[in-house]
């Protein structure tokens, strides 16, 4: 599933195009993702003007100029293509927007979804806050809100393992499997370590190896385990720069110790029993 630096990814790749951009053609090829799109989809959002893309967790949020927001979820395999050709439609391709720049160009936008878990909704700005799929997210790792007083705050009293409080949506928005093994190992902290146990020091090295570690993600346009591909085809090159995600059995890059895999929630969790404590 694509993750915070992904999302971030498009979120980039189409801020370079939506810039007061009007749409002026709509196809709904497949309604039936993960929620069905709304009726009214085409003709709500027909000749709006798109403003600007920005993320709030996994998901991209573009705001227009008759005060609606365009919502996308990638889900499990979804991507987001942009052409500035002539669009042939190809499998999996559910959704195009067509829209032109400030400047007359004409981009499409595809959305492309092989398992369909994914979803596509317009709804009026000032709604966002209530949005079933927005109203309970926590905060943004990226953001100066993810400090050490609200992770103290949020980890308080409860003995639920780390690396599950990591992946909570609901306190951590952004965040999934991949990067939470990979901030545990950059941290030193044993996934199964319960939240309570941990002390300042340890929760300052979450935040900065958090931080860390997304930026230099998105810096290298995401990670491409399995589905992830930027908007221009290509690849996300962080995958050569994981520590542990995937390394079961392998020797750990910082003493040769070999990286451990166990199941915690059911999702596959790697790390070094070594370095992590």
């Amino acid at each position: 599933m694509p993750e915070l630096p992904e999302v971030e990814t498009v979120c980039l790749a189409l801020s370079k195009i939506i810039n007061y951009s009007k749409v002026r053609k709509i196809k709904v090829f497949r309604k039936d993702l993960r929620w069905e799109i709304r009726k009214k989809f085409i003709t709500d959002l027909q000749e709006d003007v798109l403003i600007k893309p920005y993320r709030r967790g996994k998901y991209i949020l573009i705001s227009t100029l008759k005060q609606k927001i365009l919502l996308i979820h990638l889900g499990m395999s979804g991507q987001v293509k942009i052409s500035s050709n002539k669009y042939n439609r190809a499998k999996h391709d559910h959704l195009i927007i067509n829209i032109e720049s400030k400047y007359n160009k004409i981009y499409s936008l595809i959305y492309n979804d092989p398992r369909r878990f994914g979803f596509i909704d317009l709804f009026k700005l000032k709604e966002v806050e209530h949005h079933f799929l927005l109203k309970k997210l926590g905060v943004d790792p990226l953001g100066n809100e993810f400090n050490v007083d609200y992770l103290k705050k949020k980890i308080s009293n409860r003995s639920k393992c780390i690396k599950s409080i990591l992946m909570d949506q609901t306190i951590i928005a952004g965040l999934g499997n991949i990067y939470a093994s990979e901030i545990l190992y950059k941290a030193k902290i044993n996934p199964l370590r319960s939240a309570d146990s941990l002390n300042l020091k340890h929760l300052k090295s979450i935040i900065t190896s958090t931080k860390f570690t997304l930026k230099q993600s998105i810096s290298m346009g995401g990670t491409s385990i399995k589905d992830h591909l930027q908007p221009d085809g290509k690849l996300g090159y962080f995958v050569q720069k994981l520590q542990v995600y995937g390394k079961k059995n392998q020797n750990c890059n910082n003493c040769n110790n070999l990286i451990s895999m166990i199941f915690i929630n059911n999702r596959s969790t790697y790390f070094c029993s070594n370095c992590q404590k």
